[in-house]
């Protein structure tokens, strides 16, 4: 039997009044009742129950209420009612927005729960009634208030809902998470806590150190880098000559130096070098400069290079203003790119910074300039400096200290590239200048005597030579040279221009015999006229000596033996002083030990030890057969020339000297005289000076000396000649000779003293023939250039012979 769906009946509600009927309606799970259809499932998988109907065909339960006006259902074309669509359920919706924004595994899993759900509730149905309860499928259905056989109409009636349980949770199986998503934060933000903490602790620790503990040290170290001591250098000193010529002197200069890697790269270093060399061509500062060492200089890998010396503050500019375009050409942008470079136009437009980097890689530092305005006149006396302006020879070496004078200080501040900040200006210390030194040298003589030096040297083809003028009393010397050909340059002799005059002794010869007759004649041994028979050979200690001449048995004056220079009549007479006496006599001139002439470098020559104790003597049987006629003692030509100053001084020889005064702070003081030293008395001086006259005397073979080509139109001459065998390899050489002359002018009123030394002249020369026509040339310049007025008389001709027989 088919059951028909009622109606909604019309009427009053409960109170009477018309209103609108109000029913519920099942949810999705209700059924009609009687279709037989099984009631729909609501998500939680409970069934709607049906309202039952009563006999008037009203709903049983109070909550289907009718409005007070009929309101039709829409009917469908066959004029039945539409079924009433069952409200959406909400907690549906709510679960499927929450599904939404889950997990593709979440949804998975609710999905699979309710298909689950709604079949087993899809069987509940089918086995409940339309009372709405669950029966049993044996259990008859109760068939009271109907007839037997009339089957009950049933009708279905919305029943109101049963209150529902909450809904359980729809957020699906939890996932298990990753080892990295089951972090704890709470730990990790502990820790993290506690590490800030502790660097802020060590932070706070380190600040209390260096603001109380470490404070006066932090302090100290800011000051120390902050606070620059200036030196302020003091004015070396000059040297001049005895008539104010400058000799040496300091101007203000520049020293270039580079910092290697501020260059941007080889071709600006080039470009920089060959504005270097343009700039300084033909100046002192060029010397020695090429461009490959330049840019080797500016290539190195040290930070501060040195590549010129001794430049003109003007050289210094005008290089400065040549490079300036080429350092900041090229250069690297600090604000760029490493290694993008500035063009021509954009470099103006570099940093502070920059510029003065690239400018920084060229600089100049101040150098006093050591000027020699006389150079190559007494260069080896006046002596060199280096670069940081000490004394590294000669006089400048000698009074260093004294030309130095002590430079000054000032404290000041500087900012961060080292420049002293205006204003900061403290505790300055003003410099001392240097002491200024006037030598005994002049100039003009010191020049000539150079000239002729060289000229003799070369002319005769010598290896080299010595000369010295010296004032015969005060000892101050005039000029003083040693010259020595290129070609024959030594260790002993590095430079063409020397000191050996008082730094490398000499076998003298034959002038040391003035010795033995300064001997004989203080004993009173001998008179000039006194005559010896002098043989061609003499023994002496187990040696034969002979004189430079063949000749037999002759008599001869003291003053021939002299001036004839036999080495026979002069070992008579040693033998008649006696080695003591002899002894006694040459150490008083000073032979053997330094002079202590203001130049350093003074050899005290060679001078063997005589004692009367066989132990300690140096002296053998043979000593005394050389040294009297000057071979087996050597002596420099300062030493030399102190032996004839001391005679042409009456006897008291002095210390030769070529400081004559000091000038400090405008004050000049007079070197003081040194006290001389009495070595024979003015007797044996004097008659010693009219014997040595005869040396230069010109005449027939009784009467002609050795040395008649040292006279001296109108000047008496007073001299001694030398030819001395070089030691060589053990044993003296018959071909290699050192040839000199040692005299003092005029002999009659001695003013000046003049030695001379050739080394190894050319050809069969002796001293007559070789060192006297050089004393020639030099002392007769040196007559007319001091204006020493001439002799009142012409020295007197003595005998050298007496019976001249073979």
């Amino acid at each position: 039997m088919m059951a028909h769906r009622p109606t909604a009946s019309t009427g009053q509600g409960r109170s009477g009044r018309p209103g609108d009927s109000r029913q519920t309606v099942g949810g999705a799970g209700s059924a009609a009742a009687g279709g037989g259809r099984p009631a729909r499932s609501n998500a939680g998988g409970r069934s709607t129950g049906a309202v039952r109907s009563t006999g008037t065909g009203r709903p049983a339960s109070a909550s289907v209420r009718s409005s007070a006006g009929t309101m039709a259902r829409p009917k469908d074309d066959s004029g039945q009612p539409r079924p009433q669509r069952a409200r959406t359920d909400r907690g549906a919706d709510q679960r499927r927005g929450g599904e939404q924004r889950r997990s593709t595994e979440q949804r998975r899993s609710t999905e699979q729960r309710r298909s689950t759900e709604q079949r087993r509730s899809t069987e509940r149905g089918q086995a409940t009634g339309q009372g709405g309860r669950r029966r049993s499928p044996s259990r008859p259905v109760p068939t009271r208030g109907r007839p037997a056989g009339v089957e009950r109409e049933r009708v279905r009636v919305v029943s109101a809902p049963k209150p529902r349980k909450k809904p359980k949770s729809v957020r699906g199986r939890r996932v298990r998470k990753s080892a990295a998503a089951r972090v704890n934060h709470k730990a990790r933000g502990r820790t993290a806590l506690v590490v800030m903490l502790a660097l802020l602790g060590v932070g706070l620790t380190k600040l209390v150190l260096i603001q109380t503990v470490d404070a006066a040290a932090y302090a100290a170290a800011g000051e120390n880098q902050r606070e620059r001591t200036i030196d302020l250098p003091a004015q070396r000193g000059s040297i001049t000559d005895r008539n104010g010529v400058q000799l040496a002197f300091s101007v203000e200069g520049r020293r270039l130096a580079v910092r290697p890697t501020l260059f941007a790269d080889d071709r600006q270093r080039g470009a920089v070098a060959d504005v270097i060399l343009s700039t300084l061509a033909d100046s002192a500062a060029a010397k020695g400069l090429t461009r490959a060492g330049l840019i080797k200089k500016m290539s190195g890998t040290k930070k501060y290079v040195y590549v010129a010396d001794k430049v003109m503050p003007a050289q210094s500019d005008a290089i400065l203003e040549k490079v300036r375009p080429l350092l900041l050409y090229g250069f690297p942008k600090t604000e760029a790119e490493p290694g993008q470079k500035v063009t021509q136009q954009d470099r103006l437009h570099l940093s502070i910074t920059a510029k003065d980097k690239a400018l920084n890689a060229l600089v100049p530092d101040r150098q006093d300039v050591r000027e020699y305005p006389n150079a190559g006149i007494a260069t080896s006396v006046v002596g060199t400096t280096g670069w940081d302006g000490r004394g590294l020879s000669g006089i400048e070496n000698r009074y260093d200290a004294t030309l130095a004078g002590t430079p000054g200080s000032r404290d000041v501040d500087v900012d961060t590239q080292g420049t002293p900040i205006p204003g900061t200006v403290r505790g300055e210390t003003p410099a001392t200048d240097g002491t200024s030194i006037q030598l005994t040298l002049d100039t003009d003589v010191q020049y000539r005597a150079q000239q002729v030096l060289q000229q003799y040297v070369t002319e005769m083809g010598a290896h080299g030579g010595n000369v010295m003028i010296e004032e015969t009393k005060t000892g101050k010397i005039v000029a003083g040279a040693s010259y020595t050909p290129k070609q024959f340059l030594t260790d002993k002799s590095p430079a063409e221009w020397s000191n050996q005059w008082i730094a490398d002794p000499i076998e003298p010869g034959s002038v040391n015999k003035v010795v033995t007759f300064a001997a004989a004649l203080q004993k009173r041994l001998i008179t000039p006229n006194t005559v010896l028979s002098v043989d061609g050979q003499i023994t002496t200690g187990g040696i034969t000596v002979g004189d430079a001449w063949s000749h037999g048995p002759v008599d001869m004056t003291a003053t021939g033996i002299l001036a004839k220079s036999s080495n026979v009549g002069t070992l008579m007479l040693a033998n008649e002083v006696g080695v003591k006496d002899y002894y006694s006599m040459i150490t008083k001139f000073g032979i053997g030990k330094k002079t202590g002439i203001q130049l350093s470098g003074e050899s005290p020559g060679r001078l063997p030890v005589w004692s009367a104790d066989p132990a300690k003597s140096q002296w053998t049987a043979s000593t005394f057969a050389n040294v009297p006629i000057g071979q087996g003692v050597s002596m420099t030509m300062v030493q030399l020339a102190a032996v004839y100053q001391t005679i042409a001084n009456d006897g008291v020889r002095l210390p030769p000297s070529l400081v004559q005064a000091t000038t400090t702070d405008g004050t000049t003081t007079e070197t003081p005289a040194a006290a001389g030293t009495r070595v024979i008395d003015a007797t044996t001086a004097k008659t010693l000076r009219s014997m040595l006259t005869a040396t230069v005397q010109d005449g027939d073979m009784a009467h002609r000396g050795t040395a008649p080509a040292a006279a001296i139109t109108g000047y008496q001459v007073a001299g001694k000649t030398g030819t001395a065998q070089q030691f060589v390899d053990g044993k003296y050489s018959d071909s290699m000779y050192t040839t000199t002359f040692a005299g003092f002018l005029p002999a009659d009123n001695p003013q000046y003293v003049v030695v001379i030394s050739l080394d190894r002249p050319g050809g069969d020369r002796e001293g007559g023939t070789s060192a006297a026509p050089m004393f020639h040339d030099l002392g007769a310049y040196l007559m007319d250039a001091m204006n020493v007025p001439p002799s009142a008389e012409a020295a007197p001709v003595r005998d050298l012979y007496v019976n001249l027989g073979g």
